[in-house]
C-alpha cells in the first residue's frame, strides 16, 4: 500500500518520501549500529533494475503554500555549502546538521503544492542533497546507511526526469563498490552509469563513467578493457565545455579528479611510469581538501610499494597519515591503515615500525 514503510529503509514500492524520511530515522546513531557499515551486495544490482524498470511513489496530500523558485535556490546553496565543508573537512564533519536540513526543511517542502517545472527542479535539487548525504555516510563507513541514501537520491532523479544525475549516482555507487574491493560490482555499475549517461549532455558524467570503468577493469586485471576504457575517458574529458556549462553538483569535477582515476587505473596495472603524471598532478591540487591530501600522498606510497622502495613508500605514508589526522574522515584513515598492512611483511624495518606508531598516535581506533 502507498504511504506504508514495512522496513526501516523502505526498500517495497512505498511512499517514497516516506521511505527517505525512514533511511533519515535510522541515520540518527547510525554511527553506533554495526549493521549500517555492512554493505548489501544486493542492492546495486537491484538499484540499477528499479532505475531501468521501476515506477516511483511520490503521490502524497499536498499542505501549506505552494513551493517556488526561491525554495530551489535555498535547497541548492545550503547543499552546496555541505558539500562544500565534507570535501574540506571529512563526511563526520556535518553529516548531522546536513539531515536535520533534509527532515526539516526539504522533505516538507517536497510535501508542498507545485506546478509540474518547478517539482522537477525541487525533486532534481532534492536528489543532490540525498546524494551528498549518502557520500558524507560512506566517507563515514556507514556503507549500508549510504547505499539507501544513493537509491532514494536515484529515485528523486528518476522522478525529475534526469538521467545524467542518474548516472552521476550510479558512479558514486560504483565508486564506492571500488573502495570495498568489489570491483565487479563497480564494472557494473560504471556500465549502467555509462548507459543511463548516454541520453544526456554532460560530458563530465561520461568521463566520470569511464573512468571508473577503467579502474575497475584494472582492479579485475583487465588491461585491454581498461586502457580502452581510459581513451574513451580522454576523448570524453577533451569534450568538456565551459564552467558555465557545467551542472552545479558536478563543479567539483577538475583534472585533479580525472588524475585521482588515471593514476588508480595505472597503478592496479602494475604501470608507475604511466601513472607518475597523475600522482604528481594529484600531489599539487590536492591542497585545501583533506581526503584529496591523504589519496595523493596514499597513491604515491603505493607507487613507491610497487617500485620496492620501502624508505620512500614510509615517507609519503607518514604524509598521509598527518593529514588523515586532520580529516573527519574514517574512510582517509581506512586508506593509511590499508598501507600499514600492505607494508605487513616489511615490519622488521625500523622505517615501518615508526610508521606504524605515527599511525598509532595520530589516528583514533575504528569502531568494530
Amino acid at each position: 500500500m502507498i504511504g506504508v514503510v514495512r522496513d526501516p529503509f523502505g526498500l517495497i514500492r512505498d511512499d517514497a518520501l516516506r521511505a527517505l524520511e525512514a533511511v533519515a530515522l535510522v541515520d540518527n546513531g547510525a554511527d553506533t549500529k554495526p549493521g549500517m557499515r555492512v554493505f548489501e551486495g544486493r542492492l546495486p544490482a537491484q538499484a540499477v533494475r528499479a532505475w531501468r524498470f521501476g515506477v516511483e511513489y511520490f503521490d502524497v496530500p499536498t499542505t501549506g503554500a505552494p513551493a517556488s523558485v526561491r525554495d530551489i535556490d535555498e535547497i541548492k546553496a545550503t547543499t552546496t555549502a555541505l558539500d562544500r565543508l565534507d570535501r574540506q573537512f571529512g563526511g563526520d564533519y556535518c553529516r548531522g546538521l546536513a539531515v536535520k536540513y533534509l527532515t526539516s526543511r526539504v522533505l516538507p517542502t517536497l510535501r508542498r503544492p507545485v506546478s509540474d517545472s518547478v517539482r522537477r527542479e525541487l525533486f532534481q535539487a532534492s536528489a543532490v542533497l540525498a546524494e551528498v548525504i549518502g557520500y558524507m555516510a560512506y566517507d563515514s563507513q556507514l556503507h549500508r546507511l549510504a547505499q539507501h541514501y544513493f537509491v532514494h537520491s536515484l529515485r528523486l532523479a528518476k522522478e525529475a526526469g534526469n538521467p545524467a544525475y542518474g548516472s552521476f549516482v550510479f558512479a558514486t555507487m560504483s565508486h564506492q563498490a571500488l573502495y570495498l574491493d568489489r570491483p565487479d560490482q563497480a564494472l557494473a555499475l560504471a556500465r549502467a552509469a555509462q548507459e543511463t549517461a548516454s541520453s544526456g549532455t554532460v560530458a563530465a558524467v561520461k568521463t566520470e563513467a569511464a573512468m571508473l570503468e577503467a579502474t575497475a577493469s584494472a582492479a579485475l586485471g583487465d588491461h585491454r578493457g581498461s586502457t580502452e576504457a581510459l581513451r574513451r575517458g580522454e576523448r570524453s574529458y577533451d569534450h568538456h565545455g565551459s564552467a558555465d556549462e557545467t551542472p552545479y553538483w558536478m563543479a567539483h569535477w577538475d583534472d585533479a579528479v580525472f588524475a585521482s582515476f588515471a593514476s588508480s587505473a595505472w597503478l592496479d596495472l602494475g604501470d608507475v611510469r604511466a601513472a607518475e603524471p597523475y600522482l604528481q598532478l594529484l600531489v599539487d591540487r590536492a591542497q585545501g581538501q583533506v581526503r584529496r591530501e591523504v589519496f595523493a600522498a596514499g597513491q604515491r606510497a603505493k607507487a613507491a610499494l610497487l617500485e620496492q622502495d620501502v624508505e620512500r613508500c614510509v615517507h609519503y605514508g607518514t604524509m598521509a597519515a598527518k593529514a588523515a589526522a586532520a580529516a573527519n574522515s574514517k574512510r582517509s584513515h581506512h586508506i593509511v591503515r590499508d598501507l600499514l598492512s600492505q607494508l605487513e611483511g616489511h615490519r622488521q624495518l625500523r622505517p615501518v615500525r615508526e610508521l606504524t606508531e605515527t599511525v598509532a598516535t595520530l589516528l583514533p581506533s575504528e569502531a568494530p
